[in-house]
């Protein structure tokens, strides 16, 4: 598997550390759940699996600049912005439910 990223500090933490981490604590932190858990397992799913190499792409060239990889990355960055949308929303919709209580 190959994750181009532009924030290399957070993908490596989140794959070689914290996956490891919430996986043991039940896909939670500090008691509560991990925000959008479900596809962070299925991530931890596929890491287990596959070599992973995680590499930096630079973002938001101009698009003078851009080659296949920039093109790629704005591709998935507007892919991965509607799913955090609709995890965010769901979030959104549970902590009204709990409040409610």
């Amino acid at each position: 598997m190959h994750i181009p990223e532009y924030s290399q500090i957070i993908v490596a933490n989140a794959l070689w550390g914290w996956l490891k981490k919430w996986k043991k604590a039940n896909w939670q932190r500090k008691g509560k759940p991990i925000w959008a858990a479900d596809e962070w397992k299925d991530i931890a799913t596929q890491v287990e699996k596959l070599p992973v190499k995680v590499r930096h792409v630079d973002a938001h060239v101009p698009k003078s600049r851009a080659n296949e990889e920039h093109r790629n990355n704005e591709q998935v960055d507007q892919a991965a912005k509607i799913e955090v949308s609709k995890i965010d929303l769901d979030w959104q919709h549970k902590r009204e439910l709990f409040l409610a209580r």
